[in-house]
């Protein structure tokens, strides 16, 4: 890619764990010139941002190691003309934020997204005096609490949404798990074939497609086991409902390739023993500890 201003759309306001994620993204690629983030309102405008080319790329969480999948998001990749090019998998520490001078003793009410409420309950179980509800966002969240200017209120945000939004951090890593984490997909308007293996990453590299399936016996049995049989590591399998056709179903399967002959050896078993595929990605993945 040229240097040049390059856009990413995430789902939040400026602080997002989205932002954040993308930021990070951002910075680990090499000449990929100046990254500049556009906040939405829901996941479908990030997709949107991204298929009518008014942005480059898009920020989606896809699992949270506490509280599992976000659907919605993997029904999405489903619809749209997208290809995952990158994943970022990043801590997730949840604090208590507040207005300087706030205390916890003197907050009532705490707001944040659902995702990051359920990832603190037994904090918040701890809290009688505090009544969470739910908003879009963490950081949009702490922007509230801004707004608001009340010393009664708080926000479950991270670090970046405090230094956005100048709140001060009242309790620190209220999570209910400290090795909370969450994996975000980096994805791109579909470019060509992804049927075609022919601009994989270097291996190893992780390889995602969703799958329908025979409503009979053994189906998905004998679909991974014929994965199985080629030496690959099945990271994720995720089922979602087919709404045309109740009580059928929808896989999104995950796995890492090690193999540069195991790319071809899956879209082989794809053809052989699915009623339709879609590939939704190849692309490496890292951690990062910021």
């Amino acid at each position: 890619m040229t240097v040049g201003k390059v856009l990413f759309s995430f789902q939040g306001v400026p602080g997002a764990f989205s932002h954040k994620a993308g930021k990070l993204f951002a910075d680990g690629l090499v000449g990929l010139g100046k990254a500049e983030f556009v906040p939405c309102e829901t996941f479908a405008d990030v997709f949107a941002q991204v298929t009518n080319v008014q942005c480059q790329y898009g920020v989606l969480p896809l699992e949270n190691s506490s509280i599992g999948s976000i659907v919605s998001n993997y029904d999405l990749l489903w619809m749209h003309p997208v290809a995952v090019t990158g994943e970022v998998v990043i801590p997730i520490h949840h604090h208590l934020l507040g207005l300087p001078g706030a205390t916890t003793a003197a907050v009532r009410e705490v707001y944040s997204h659902p995702a990051a409420l359920e990832q603190c309950r037994r904090f918040l179980g701890q809290m009688s005096t505090m009544t969470p509800s739910a908003y879009f966002d963490t950081s949009g969240a702490a922007k509230y609490v801004r707004q608001r200017n009340d010393l009664t209120v708080a926000a479950i945000a991270g670090d970046l949404a405090a230094q956005e939004y100048k709140l001060s951090i009242l309790q620190e890593n209220i999570e209910d798990f400290p090795l909370n984490q969450t994996r975000f997909g980096i994805i791109a308007l579909a470019n060509g074939d992804l049927e075609l293996p022919e601009r994989c990453p270097a291996i190893p590299y992780k390889f995602s497609c969703a799958v329908t399936l025979d409503h009979k016996s053994g189906s998905l049995a004998n679909l991974l086991t014929c994965v199985a049989s080629l030496g690959i590591n099945l990271t994720k399998i995720e089922s979602r409902p087919i709404p045309e056709t109740p009580w059928h179903y929808r896989f999104f399967v995950d796995m890492e390739l090690d193999r540069v002959d195991q790319d071809g050896a899956v879209i082989v078993v794809l053809k052989d023993n699915t009623n339709s595929y879609k590939v939704l990605g190849r692309y490496r993945a890292w951690e990062t500890t910021k």
